[in-house]
């Protein structure tokens, strides 16, 4: 049963499910419902890895990604002509795992980079300008191993003080 918590998880983090997609009445629909059904199977997932340590860990980490997957989904259904464009990929140049990992780990700490699909679109170009802005780093908008390392830490520091 473990590995199965742990097949689910993955497909998560990649992209390839949401918590929405587990639910069949619309209970996981929305940035609260998100957060409640991403806390739960991160947290169930987490305690079957870890006990009560990995089930704390896991249900932060699945209540952001449930809050990212209501965003995400609520974009797609309310697309327009200039969100079309603000979306529109400016460049196949990086890596699409590095700007999915990018993207997750600036909305875990507030900022808006438009669908999180591992495409260098202009809302991510801006979202990684304005955390390079906001930390003091040269602001360039280019998603780098780097910079991402930097996010992911600024993320575990903010997420591990309890």
């Amino acid at each position: 049963m473990r590995k199965v918590y742990i097949y689910v998880f993955c497909l998560m983090l990649i992209g390839l499910i949401t918590p929405g997609q587990l639910s069949s009445k619309g209970l996981c629909d929305g940035p609260g419902g998100g957060f409640l059904c991403g806390a739960g199977i991160g947290g169930g997932i987490g305690s079957a890895i870890d006990g009560d340590d990995g089930a704390k860990a896991g249900a932060i980490i699945g209540g952001i990604m449930g809050i990212a997957s209501s965003i995400n989904e609520a974009e797609n259904r309310n697309t327009n002509e200039s969100q079309n464009s603000y979306n529109e990929v400016i460049s196949d140049d990086y890596p699409a795992l590095l700007v999915y990992n990018t993207q997750i780990a600036l909305i875990s700490i507030g900022y808006y980079v438009g669908m999180y699909d591992g495409s260098y679109t202009r809302s991510t170009s801006d979202a990684i300008k304005s955390y390079q802005k906001d930390n003091s780093l040269i602001v360039n908008g280019i998603p780098t191993e780097q910079l991402y390392e930097k996010i992911r830490r600024d993320v575990i520091e903010i997420y591990s003080k309890e």
